[in-house]
């Protein structure tokens, strides 16, 4: 009987076959192309939560009280206060500004500061590059003679959540600016910060 036995060559030719084959599946199987670098930073980007706008502070804004007219109210002083954003970041404000007087030799004078939700309760005021927000300030005027009387040259702001303190420039209704103010020992009565001036004002005899 005779057996037919498989010559060299296509033994050969059948292992490489089957390595070939073999390497094919297995390459296909379990290569993964590695991230590149712009990938990763693309995930990254992704991922990351959208930054929160951040709140202004005395480096962002610029500070204007505009005395306004009291009429026929006695002893009445009320002014607008004006916040506006000299920076090139849009920010934001929540709350009340907090004062300070001004002394004529540059010292700050201790003002109680009153807070009332005039003209509606404290909003999230967004302030883009050029923009302003608006509070009401009231007081009481007094006679420089009473001993308990603030005679002050302006006024130093604070904006809500800070620290640090800018100087308004203090003007009256036709622009000029104000020097001495007489702010009795009841000190300052402040509204919130608003989007608009509307409404901010406090009425003569509020």
């Amino acid at each position: 009987m005779n057996v037919h036995k498989p010559s060299r060559s296509s033994v050969i030719g059948t292992g490489t076959l089957a390595a070939t084959l073999l390497l094919t599946v297995c390459g296909t199987a379990g290569a993964q192309t590695p991230p590149t670098a712009v990938d990763k930073a693309t995930a990254t980007a992704a991922a990351a939560p959208r930054s929160a706008t951040p709140r202004c502070t005395a480096d962002d804004l610029a500070a204007t009280v505009q005395l306004q007219n009291t009429g026929s109210a006695k002893n009445a002083g009320s002014a607008m206060v004006m916040l506006q954003n000299k920076g090139s970041r849009t920010c934001t404000l929540r709350g009340y500004p907090g004062f300070a007087g001004l002394l004529a030799n540059n010292r700050s004078d201790t003002l109680a500061v009153k807070r009332v939700t005039h003209p509606g309760p404290p909003m999230r005021v967004t302030l883009k590059p050029g923009a302003t927000a608006f509070a009401g300030l009231k007081w009481t005027t007094c006679q420089k003679s009473d001993k308990n009387c603030h005679v002050i040259a302006g006024l130093r702001l604070t904006p809500p959540d800070g620290t640090r303190q800018l100087t308004a420039k203090v003007v009256g209704l036709n622009g000029q600016a104000v020097t001495r103010l007489t702010v009795s020992a009841a000190g300052l009565t402040t509204g919130t910060l608003q989007p608009t001036s509307q409404g901010v004002v406090f009425a003569p005899g509020s």
